[in-house]
């Protein structure tokens, strides 16, 4: 098994069609809760280190030399008390000295990550009692930057909640990079409630409630007045969180979360007191039986920490014995961090869509034949996941703006209108698609078996697939390389998005590229009498009906040799 830490997008994607199949499958049907923690954000904000660290030099450069009573000197001791350090650490700490230059700095900052809370609990004379978090850390500089971008977590993030796969996500996470991701994908359309407060849960969700119960930075520097009370960071507040009255109503809808829908956990320890008792409060209501599928609780880990195990063994416990344990903490673990992790699930998601779709489609291809439809599909996804590496970042940046083009392009012919950089292959679950009352004229069933025609032809060595040359809506949505030469393809959903990109001038005859209808073809207007008589000797425009292929091919090979020929490559 590859470690968490190094697994590909690829292998991911192995293990989701796999061993966890019924997770990914779980989560294409919005079954799971996400639970999100520091791990999502990590490179993009201050993780726990930097944090002590920066707490420490804060209480440090404010100590008044000669003064036995500083306020500061006095906070500070009690701060490495929560580390807490050796006589011999004491000895060697100097207080005229940066922290960083201090022989033992790193064994007490890594000591003081396990003790953050009890840290940022220090009081210091004279100070609100969120002065260390406040002020030390600089919560609003730290956490609410509009300036940072999100990172490869938060755009699949934004992607999954779009595509309907994510209503409901958790997380003790203070940043705004989620909520700030699917405004980039949205053009800024409202798409994501974000409920740091309970009051927030009586706000619409138009796709999805982020539920943010240790506060919100980007609130809190908007709104202090109603939210920076909000802000959970110190011991005393994840002690007391669950007997506050103001959170009855959050952690009431927290409870029926995990009481109802299963538990994908990344990059969560659950070491806090307050999301254990969660936990615990939701079994004592209704328990989650083991075995399930798809399985209850899931994390995204190397090895499960000691924390997590307890947590299992709290909502397992009429089911887990010495005999079982391992067995159901091996159940409950995805050796794959944050980043293969949800960029697996994205693509794992948007091709079980697209084959969901060709099941869907009209025609008279058995059910058996459509498997090797799906498994094209399939093809195309591993191809474009083993362009993942080595910038995950870089290619989920450029698969989001060449998806969200060809999905405009697809429906409306043209980009003149598009808001915002992403477009959903449909808003609903993957069980919710066939329920679409639009889905019949909207041509993308079809559209679909054309991608797993073009991924059977690739499987078969007929001809090789790659992106466009340029980002150019010229260059096309892909192109395919045959022992005939190279050709620019298009995919439309029918007649007027291919009338509007023939208009716009990005479908032209001299560049004879492949124009694949969802929708069945509109007859030609007839040729202008004035029009150059007999063969040109140029081929133009080359226009295939899938609509048409499907109504008159019965099996997959004479649908498939009927496409090959009007492709004529």
């Amino acid at each position: 098994m590859p470690n968490a830490a190094t697994i590909t997008v690829s292998e991911t994607l192995a293990l989701l069609d796999g061993q966890f199949a019924s997770v990914a499958r779980g989560v294409a049907e919005d079954r799971y809760v996400l639970w999100l923690g520091s791990g999502i954000s990590f490179g993009r904000v201050d993780g726990l280190r930097q944090v002590v660290a920066k707490v420490l030099e804060f209480l440090r450069v404010r100590i008044v030399p000669g003064d036995p009573a500083c306020r500061f000197a006095r906070a500070l001791r009690a701060a490495l008390a929560t580390a807490p350090t050796t006589p011999e650490e004491d000895a060697r700490i100097d207080f005229t000295r940066p922290v960083a230059a201090w022989p033992d700095a790193n064994n007490i900052v890594v000591r003081l990550c396990n003790n953050y809370a009890r840290l940022l609990d220090v009081n210091v004379q004279g100070e609100p009692d969120d002065f260390l978090l406040w002020d030390a850390v600089e919560l609003r500089a730290t956490f609410a930057d509009p300036a940072k971008p999100p990172d490869v977590e938060h755009l699949c993030l934004a992607i999954l909640v779009l595509e309907g796969a994510c209503s409901d996500i958790a997380s003790a996470n203070w940043d705004g990079l989620i909520e700030g991701a699917v405004s980039v994908m949205t053009g800024g359309q409202a798409a994501l409630s974000v409920c740091a407060r309970p009051e927030d849960l009586r706000n619409p969700a138009p796709r999805g409630r982020l539920i943010k119960f240790h506060g919100c930075a980007v609130l809190a520097t908007q709104n202090e007045a109603d939210y920076r009370h909000f802000l959970v960071a110190r011991q005393s507040q994840i002690n007391a969180w669950a007997a506050w009255p103001e959170n009855a109503a959050l952690r009431g809808r927290l409870i029926d979360l995990v009481a109802t829908k299963p538990t994908l956990m990344i990059g969560l320890s659950a070491q806090d007191a307050n999301i254990q008792a969660l936990f615990a409060q939701a079994t004592a209501q209704m328990a989650w039986r083991w075995p399930s599928n798809p399985p209850s609780f899931v994390f995204s880990a190397n090895e499960l920490g000691g924390d997590q195990q307890g947590l299992l063994q709290n909502v397992y416990r009429q089911d887990m014995s010495p005999g079982n344990r391992q067995q159901i903490v091996d159940e409950a673990r995805i050796q794959a961090y944050a980043k293969p992790l949800l960029l697996a699930l994205v693509l794992h998601l948007l091709c079980s869509k697209i084959r969901a779709l060709v099941d869907l489609a009209p025609g008279a291809v058995p059910v058996a034949d459509r498997q090797s439809l799906r498994d094209g599909v399939i093809a195309l996804r591993d191809k474009v996941a083993a362009s993942a590496a080595p910038d995950p970042l870089a290619f989920i940046n450029a698969f989001i703006d060449l998806w969200g083009r060809s999905l405009h392009l697809i429906r409306n012919g043209s980009l003149n209108h598009a808001v915002g950089r992403y477009q959903p292959l449909t808003v609903e679950s993957i069980a919710n698609i066939g329920a679409d009352p639009g889905l019949p004229a909207s041509g993308l069933r079809e559209t679909a078996v054309a991608a797993g025609l073009i991924g059977y032809g690739a499987s078969r060595g007929d001809w090789q697939v790659d992106a466009p040359a340029s980002n150019a809506v010229r260059d096309g949505m892909f192109r395919l390389h045959a022992p005939s030469g190279e050709v620019k393809v298009f995919l439309t959903s029918g007649p007027i998005s291919a009338l509007q990109l023939k208009q716009d001038g990005h479908v032209v005859d001299a560049d004879e590229p492949i124009l694949i209808h969802g929708q069945k073809l509109v007859p030609a207007m007839p040729r202008s009498p004035r029009a150059a008589p007999g063969r040109t000797g140029r081929r133009g425009v080359r226009e295939v009906s899938l609509a048409s292929l499907l109504e008159s091919s019965a099996t997959l090979d004479e649908l498939f040799q009927r496409f090959r020929m009007e492709l004529a490559i």
